[in-house]
């Protein structure tokens, strides 16, 4: 069972984080949040609690991406907004495994965001047979993370596994602290060791327009062709009490290129 959840982690993490990587000084985003020095470094240090209105002028300051402001509402009001999360054995409704089924392209159940993959429908084990989830009674799920990183057929099959392999491994990395339970953390890691790669990925922060781009490029096994395909997650609106994420593939027009959001405001 990997159902523990530890304690949530200090939004100082995220908020170091961000601002260490864009290169800005404590002293400069509290006069950008037009708060004292001393109050900053306080809510930097989890000293002082991070209110709505003071997390709202700071991923202004920050420019946040929406990972990050995702995460840190989530930590901040978790009984409204919450990463999902499961249990292993996963317990599915029958009406959600009809609604995957019913699909008719590549989709799966996954328990976000360690990826553990929970259902998956006839079209994905049939482009992806290494992500067929684990059989009924085994002791742990099959990981769409770990079969990135051990699996050859993952990077015969993906052509742009480079991108798709580090996209996975830096969200299981931001995302995961307070959400994941340590000892499944550790295991996901401790397998994805065996590949050279990997040091490289877990340590590597990840270019915004890299990880919000949603093109999966998938050669077809038989006659080599390679098909583009457009990546959507989603998390039930209704029913909300869905504990579970929706992963889809669907064919994409090559060269269409991902929309972006700042751009249709």
């Amino acid at each position: 069972m990997f159902d523990s959840i530890p304690e949530q982690p200090l939004l100082g993490i995220y908020m170091r984080y961000r601002r260490e990587t864009l290169g800005i000084t404590q002293e400069e985003t509290a006069k950008r949040m037009f708060v004292s020095l001393s109050l900053y470094r306080k809510l930097e240090s989890g000293e002082r609690a991070l209110t709505a209105e003071r997390l709202s002028d700071w991923c202004a300051v920050m420019d946040a991406p929406s990972w990050m402001l995702e995460k840190m509402v989530s930590l901040t009001m978790p009984k409204i907004a919450t990463v999902a999360r499961g249990v292993w054995p996963p317990v599915l409704r029958r009406e959600d495994l009809d609604h995957l089924h019913a699909l008719p392209y590549p989709a799966f159940y996954h328990r976000f965001p360690e990826y553990e993959v929970l259902a998956a429908n006839s079209a994905a084990t049939a482009v992806f047979p290494w992500l067929a989830p684990a059989p009924e009674g085994s002791e742990r799920p099959v990981n769409v993370i770990e079969q990135m990183m051990t699996v050859p057929e993952a990077r015969e099959s993906l052509v742009n596994w480079d991108t798709v392999a580090h996209r996975l491994l830096f969200t299981l990395r931001v995302l995961s602290p307070g959400v994941v339970a340590p000892e499944r953390l550790a295991q996901i890691i401790r397998t994805c060791h065996a590949d050279p790669e990997f040091q490289r990925m877990w340590n590597t922060p990840m270019d915004e327009d890299l990880y919000t781009d949603s093109l999966m490029l998938v050669r077809d096994p038989e006659a080599g062709e390679i098909r583009h395909f457009t990546m959507r997650a989603y998390n039930a609106y209704h029913p909300q009490d869905c504990s579970y994420q929706l992963f889809v593939l669907t064919p994409r027009t090559p060269g269409t290129a991902t929309v972006d959001p700042f751009a249709l405001a």
